[in-house]
């Protein structure tokens, strides 16, 4: 009975946390969209921490003019995209070990 519960419990842990970050890739780009924004700076916007950060930000269409909105736009956009290079940059950095090793 050595490290078999010990493995169980990471895997237990690693699977929650697999399974937040896919439902948050998924529910991204949708709440995005329903705010007018783009979503496909939305896409991988670091799992959970984007789908906190879009569901925060005001939505685009309760802008009072036109200009607004497309400030509103702007910011939310490059803040969706810069989350989404900061995620690829991540899974980029993980995988490299495993590239080169194995």
């Amino acid at each position: 009975m050595g490290p078999a519960p010990i493995f169980a419990g990471f895997a237990i842990v690693f699977f929650v946390i697999a399974g937040l970050s896919f439902i948050s890739f998924v529910v991204s780009p949708f709440v995005a969209r329903a705010k007018g924004y783009a979503p496909y700076f939305w896409l991988f916007a670091s799992g959970p921490i984007g789908l906190i950060v879009i569901c925060c930000l005001p939505s685009a269409k309760n802008a009072t003019t036109p200009e607004q909105m497309e400030l509103m736009q702007a910011r939310a956009n490059t803040t969706g995209a810069i989350l989404t290079g900061v995620a690829l940059f991540v899974v980029g950095m993980l995988l490299v070990p495993v590239v080169l090793i194995g």
